[in-house]
């Protein structure tokens, strides 16, 4: 009978886990500072720091490299990529310094990252 009661408490305890990416986000989050990036290119975009944009966005690139495995358990593949083709469509629109259309593309994946755990 213990054996059972701990092993459905295992089994419910994974299943949490798996479906709440919600509950992963703001861990992954805290450890990766992925939010602080997208905030950081976010900031090099207004000011029209373009370089130091560029800069930021290799980095976030490369934080969602480490994160995205984690999330792909629970996500829908399509929130994954709607993040990376914002990142490219990002990289064109800061090399060309075109203002509206970087400011646009991060918010808008700030939003993505910010309500991905409900999507």
């Amino acid at each position: 009978m213990k054996r059972n009661a701990l092993l459905l408490t295992s089994v419910l305890i994974f299943s949490i886990l798996l479906c709440s990416c919600a509950a992963l986000r703001r861990p992954i989050d805290s450890r990766s500072g992925f939010s602080n990036h997208l905030r950081t290119i976010e900031t090099n975009i207004r000011s029209g720091d373009w370089g130091g944009a560029l800069d930021s966005l290799e980095e976030s690139k490369k934080t969602w490299k480490d994160i995205k495995p984690y999330l792909q358990l629970d996500i829908d593949h399509d929130y994954v990529n709607d993040i990376e083709a914002s990142f490219t469509l990002l990289g064109g629109y800061i090399e060309t310094q075109e203002k509206s259309h970087s400011l646009a593309l991060i918010l808008l994946i700030q939003d993505i990252w910010e309500n991905i755990g409900s999507m």
